[in-house]
């Protein structure tokens, strides 16, 4: 154990073997911190407790100056009481990182979905910003950058068709996602709220009440109708007229001066087959006026 040393009685590591993983995590600092006091190395100390060495590393790098426990003399550290790594001035060079650790936090971040600190643990690292060079590295190893110029002529020419297939791909899907939204849209938003502004006029017309009988309104059209008044003007009869009739939905009672509404389509389905259908009957009553101007 440790390469170089065996575990004094009071070594921790027994104690070690019978902790849960919640303690072991709560623990392990101090425990690297008293295997370190005794000699033991931090590969080996990382081995025992099952962690990257990078870890123990930041585990004892994190104590005080003048808390940092000394090595005991061993036969491979005669200088064991000198300085622990760590706490001089001088920096500490950092971990060597195998590739493959790397490339396994970069694919736990592109394809497991894994935060660059939850990578970097996972996969042993113990470094975020080694994680974020890996995916950056893995991002350009997917994703390669073609250069065109330095493809031959008949490799740039597919791979212009391609280019131009793949836009012709875009635009349609583009068009049919436009179109789907419009309908989507015009079903859920534009018809429910024309909808509710006629129902809203509905009522309004059902429950409207006029000021004056029929036969009332009636009386007062006659007498103002050009044919009825001869001491004024056919045009200022005319005009109080037109004037007087604008006043009829505000003067009689809905059910005696009914407003016509029409039926407004539920779907965009319904409005396109409304479309074609005034359409239809609009080309219907040219072709009736055309034979009927021919058989004159």
């Amino acid at each position: 154990m440790g390469g170089d040393r065996t575990c004094p009685d009071d070594c921790p590591l027994a104690v070690w073997a019978t902790l849960a993983p919640a303690d072991r995590q709560r623990q392990r600092q101090s425990v690297a911190e008293r295997l370190y006091g005794q000699g033991f190395t931090m590969e080996a100390i990382a081995t025992q407790l099952g962690v990257s060495q990078q870890t123990i590393s930041n585990d004892l790098g994190n104590l005080p100056s003048s808390g940092k426990l000394k090595p005991a003399k061993t036969a491979s550290n005669p200088k064991g009481a000198g300085r622990p790594k760590g706490s001089g001035g001088t920096k500490r060079r950092p971990a060597k990182i195998e590739p493959a650790a790397a490339s396994m936090a970069a694919a736990l971040v592109l394809d497991g979905k894994r935060t660059l600190v939850q990578a970097a643990e996972e996969a042993g690292v113990g470094s975020v910003q080694v994680v974020k060079t890996a995916v950056a590295k893995e991002e350009g190893r997917r994703d390669p950058t073609v250069d065109r110029a330095a493809l031959s002529q008949t490799a740039q020419q597919k791979l212009d068709g391609v280019i131009r297939q793949y836009k012709r791909t875009l635009a349609v899907s583009f068009e049919d996602r436009v179109r789907d939204e419009v309908k989507r849209r015009i079903d859920e938003i534009v018809l429910p709220h024309w909808r509710k502004q006629i129902e809203e006029a509905h009522h309004l017309y059902a429950t409207r009440r006029g000021i004056m009988t029929k036969e009332t309104f009636n009386m007062i059209r006659r007498a103002l109708h050009p044919d009825s008044r001869h001491s004024l003007t056919d045009h200022r009869l005319s005009a109080a007229f037109d004037a007087f009739m604008a006043l009829e939905k505000f003067l009689l009672d809905e059910q005696d001066s009914p407003t016509p509404c029409p039926d407004l389509p539920n779907t965009w389905d319904e409005w396109e087959a409304a479309k074609r259908k005034a359409t239809a009957d609009r080309r219907a009553r040219l072709r009736a006026g055309r034979a009927s101007l021919r058989t004159q």
